[in-house]
């Protein structure tokens, strides 16, 4: 059944989606806008599957391409631990989904601009030229061999392992420093695009980020798509997109799940109980390791003390919470964790309300900056440190 992967977590959207694609009133380009977590890549992957009249249920697909601008790590780490524990049908493909959807970003016809990207080296796992698109080949071949296993043995381990090893940083971000799409790419998708009669979809994440060169190359996509293409615009700030841009996409947004229809969705299909308020925390909580997590509890203890308190963390509090971060891809759930706490010490009244107001505001001034300017959340969590620190 169509869109069945979003209709899981956004039945409302799934059925708007399904009945205006079916009725051929669908243009060509298209912004799926939301919150993180709120399925807007799943309904883009759903309408993409569709459009091009194939299977989606694995993420299998030549005629998709996918430029991402997202953390992998968490939710590939939560998947790989559900496969090897619960080793059920349900566990399985969502492991091989979630690895596919890293490598829907390998397409074919922007190999060439990456053949000189290191990918790992390791003989008993990558043979050919080493490079990342060489190590995300590979992964696939281990992914079929999963998809045709039957249960969970030995062998379904030792493979699920070797793509945990094949999946380094460099692979997971195609070898580049920054995310989403570059001008040379999008100009090859374009070129691809023209070839043939076949259905094709290109899904672009947050193309707000991109530089400035590669939003006009996406313009002038938008505004002359080839025949039989698909475009769709994945956001979580569809207002930093130029107007131009927004002038020629359909537009659907994407309503924020509450946390109950998380839980429900992870106990349903995951057979995991618990009261998440997001499947970055139910990532967390199952991809992380015991050290990790203490870790992470101390850091967001650390970082919510001094911003209630006023006090600015050392250079080297600060270098240890930010590196810790960045090495377990972990700063969308530090965010969230920190809010969570600063609204809880408004409550229980840890700091008077006249701050609390004051340090609330800081905080999410900070971060509308980094999401208004494109900065980064390390330099948008020391501002608020900065502005907190002033307040009286």
């Amino acid at each position: 059944m169509a869109f069945d992967s979003l209709r899981a977590i956004q039945p409302r959207m799934a059925d708007e989606l399904e009945k205006t694609t079916e009725s051929g009133m669908m243009p060509q380009s298209l912004l799926f806008s939301g919150v993180p977590g709120s399925g807007r890549l799943t309904g883009a992957l759903d309408e993409a599957f569709y459009l091009t009249g194939e299977d989606g249920s694995l993420l299998s697909s030549e005629h998709i391409a996918y430029f991402a601008s997202r953390p992998f790590r968490p939710e590939i780490r939560a998947a790989y631990e559900l496969f090897t524990r619960q080793r059920t049908d349900f566990s399985r493909c969502f492991f091989i989904r979630t690895v596919r959807r890293v490598l829907l970003q390998y397409h074919s016809s922007i190999a060439s601009l990456h053949k000189e990207s290191a990918g790992v080296r390791k003989s008993e796992l990558l043979e050919g030229d080493g490079t990342v698109f060489s190590a995300a080949s590979a992964i696939d071949g281990i992914l079929l061999d999963i998809e045709k296993s039957s249960g969970f043995d030995e062998t379904a381990a030792a493979l699920a392992e070797s793509v945990m090893q094949l999946l380094t940083d460099q692979v997971l971000s195609v070898g580049k420093k920054t995310a989403g799409a570059t001008i040379d790419e999008i100009r090859a998708i374009q070129d691809w695009l023209q070839e043939g009669t076949e259905e094709k979809a290109v899904i672009f994440e947050n193309a707000e980020d991109y530089t400035e060169g590669a939003k006009n190359s996406l313009l002038k996509l938008l505004e002359e798509p080839p025949a039989h293409s698909h475009l769709i615009l994945v956001s979580s700030r569809p207002g930093r997109l130029l107007e131009t841009i927004l002038s020629r996409v359909r537009k659907f947004t994407f309503p924020e799940l509450t946390a109950s229809a998380v839980s429900a969705f992870i106990l349903r299909y995951f057979m995991v109980s618990g009261d998440f308020q997001s499947f970055d925390e139910f990532f967390f909580a199952e991809g992380a390791g015991e050290e990790e997590k203490r870790a992470m509890d101390g850091h967001v203890r650390a970082y919510s003390d001094a911003l209630m308190k006023g006090r600015r963390l050392s250079d080297g509090e600060e270098e240890e919470i930010f590196s810790s971060l960045e090495k377990m891809d972990g700063f969308r759930y530090f965010r969230e964790r920190v809010i969570g706490a600063l609204e809880e010490g408004m409550l229980t009244g840890l700091i008077s309300a006249g701050r609390a107001g004051a340090v609330w505001k800081a905080l999410s001034s900070s971060l509308d900056s980094a999401d208004t300017y494109n900065m980064s959340i390390r330099h948008a969590l020391d501002l608020a440190l900065r502005e907190a620190s002033v307040v009286r």
